[in-house]
């Protein structure tokens, strides 16, 4: 039978024997079984107060304090957590919430110590549970409609809109993401050679905050981490084997999203393609969420999925009307499907940025149309350089915007664009109102992939 006493016997025989099986009792997952038992033995015996808990832990523990406090700490998270089904509860989620930051307070101060490699399974534990706590409070109604029923009867009224009101700010998040930015530098400055080390545990700290980040929709934050990552990861421990290959997936994906963001395209769909590439084939959930970037990435570089792709990972619905119109230059469809998927694309983040960059993508394509009509597909002449009419360019060009306002200045305008951003090789005749194209095997269409490098 499970007694305060025997469980701190065995925390202090394996602390000092083999301490990388202490995750066999120190478990932060609220379903697992050590968290049932010791909940259930502390609830059935008179309550202790804190002190209480941190002098016995001491009295087993007497080689280290900081790690006594996180036992006491972990003694107090098991009996007064609530358990997963009552995470309705605003209030004991909040609690929750607290015993956590808690017991990261302590695991932060045994972290830092110098042989605490064998504590990283442990540190992931209660940080994977911090952080779903945490941004579960902020998804929770503060208040219910239970709860308000005797106002409202007293004063008549209804519920309004946003009665459950929630911590919308994520505060939660943030404090639970700022409690992981000291293990993270420990965990960045690991100069250990040695398999496992606590450098192990820096890109989980990281996507764990990189999570937290993406709640808020603050990724301006990300920059600094991502910096400081960069760093800690270059020259002798840019190994893959210092770090789980799920991690570096996440990170990847995390990056790379940083990046589409920025519109910094090109390294963004780089740092997609490896995530792509090390995510485990099986895992369709994970590939298909790559792809969802990867695809926004990569469609205004001139690079388009296979349909089979498409249909495999579920997005053809999403993609396939769009990239046949793409090609084509058809703006006013492009832009019909987008608007038709635009809450799931708003929903990934990808919109404005579809909506803004596929538009220069479709003037280039349109203007390569109009000269492959205009020449009957035989775009260069047997002598000198291919021209096309800007006048036939503003025919086709009212067509596929759907704006008869569209005149000569405009196409001028978005051709002289077109070179200046390097997507045509050519320049313009005003006199003659022609667009003379480089004369080449592209005849002045360069892939759009190579406009930028």
């Amino acid at each position: 039978m499970l007694t305060l006493d025997t469980y701190l016997s065995q925390v202090q025989q394996l602390y000092g024997s083999a301490p990388s099986e202490l995750v066999q009792l120190i478990s932060f997952d609220r379903e697992a079984a050590i968290v049932q038992q010791l909940s259930q033995l502390l609830n059935s015996t008179p309550a202790l107060r804190s002190t209480s808990y941190t002098s016995h832990a001491r009295s087993f523990l007497s080689d280290s304090r900081p790690f006594a406090d996180l036992i006491a700490s972990y003694l107090l998270f098991c009996r007064d957590v609530a358990p997963p089904h009552d995470d309705d509860d605003p209030t004991a989620l909040n609690a929750s919430c607290s015993l956590l930051e808690d017991c990261y307070k302590q695991a932060d101060k045994v972290f830092t110590q110098g042989d605490s490699a064998w504590f990283v399974p442990i540190l992931r534990s209660l940080t994977s549970t911090l952080i779903h706590v945490a941004l579960k409070v902020g998804h929770t109604p503060c208040f219910t409609v239970q709860q308000l029923s005797p106002i409202l009867i007293l004063y008549n009224c209804r519920p309004w809109a946003g009665t459950s009101s929630r911590d919308h700010k994520l505060i939660k998040a943030g404090e639970a993401a700022r409690l992981l930015s000291r293990p993270m530098g420990v965990a960045a400055s690991d100069r250990s050679k040695e398999t496992p080390s606590k450098r192990s545990a820096l890109f989980f700290l990281v996507n764990s905050t990189f999570k937290v980040y993406f709640a808020m929709h603050n990724l301006r934050l990300c920059d600094t981490i991502l910096s400081n990552t960069s760093n800690a990861v270059g020259g002798s421990f840019s190994e893959e084997r210092y770090y789980p290959k799920s991690d570096r997936v996440t990170f990847a994906y995390y990056r790379g999203r940083v990046w589409l963001y920025q519109r910094r395209l090109p390294l963004a769909r780089n740092e997609l393609k490896k995530a792509l590439g090390l995510v485990e084939e099986q895992a369709w959930g994970n590939t298909r969420l790559i792809l969802i970037y990867l695809i926004a990435a990569s469609l205004p570089l001139g690079i388009f999925p296979t349909v089979q792709l498409m249909q495999e990972y579920d997005l053809d619905d999403q993609y396939e009307r769009l990239l046949l119109a793409l090609t084509k230059g058809n703006y006013v469809q492009v832009l019909a499907e987008l608007d038709q998927h635009r809450a799931w694309h708003l929903s990934k983040g990808n919109y404005l940025l579809l909506k803004e960059k596929l538009q220069v993508i479709c003037w280039r394509n349109l203007a390569r149309t109009t000269l492959l009509i205009m020449t009957n597909g035989s775009p260069l002449p047997p002598s000198g350089p291919p021209t096309l009419s800007l006048h036939a360019l503003v025919v086709t060009a009212r067509i596929a915007f759907g704006d008869e306002t569209l005149d000569l200045d405009d196409v001028e305008g978005m051709c002289t664009s077109l070179m200046d951003q390097g997507y045509l090789k050519a320049y313009i005749m005003h006199s003659k109102a022609l667009l003379v194209l480089q004369k080449s095997p592209t005849f002045g269409f360069p892939p759009i992939s190579s406009v930028h490098p």
